[in-house]
């Protein structure tokens, strides 16, 4: 689906840029970058994208899968977590969001694009 508007939920600046890039380059509108959980969730509430993209270790008091477990119970949006955690706790407590994948980076940019053309 082109056009699609992503949210990108990154700590990193520099990560969340080449990241917002690939996502250009493959016809996706990256509406917004979040820096905090809590940033993450005011946007995602006020301007609904259509995907969330969400690291795990973000800025503030709230980590992306508390980000995704607030945003899940208000507004519906499906999300992708883009993280460099790979231990089984995280996993699993990443898990009870329902996301629509977990992907550790780097970030593969073609299988993140064949996940979305398979939901959206």
């Amino acid at each position: 689906m082109k056009n699609l508007n992503v949210l990108l939920v990154e700590e990193e600046v520099i990560t969340a840029m080449l990241i917002r890039r690939e996502l250009r380059k493959i016809g996706y509108n990256v509406i917004d970058l979040a820096t905090s959980g809590e940033e993450a969730v005011r946007i995602a509430k006020e301007d609904r994208p259509d995907l969330i993209l969400m690291d795990i270790t973000l800025a503030g008091e709230m980590d992306g899968i508390a980000a995704a477990s607030e945003i899940k119970e208000d507004v519906d949006i499906p999300i992708v977590f883009v993280t460099g955690y790979q231990d089984k706790a995280t996993k699993d407590r990443a898990a009870v969001t329902k996301p629509l994948g977990y992907f550790v980076k780097p970030l593969q940019i073609d299988q993140l694009k064949s996940l979305i053309d398979s939901h959206f």
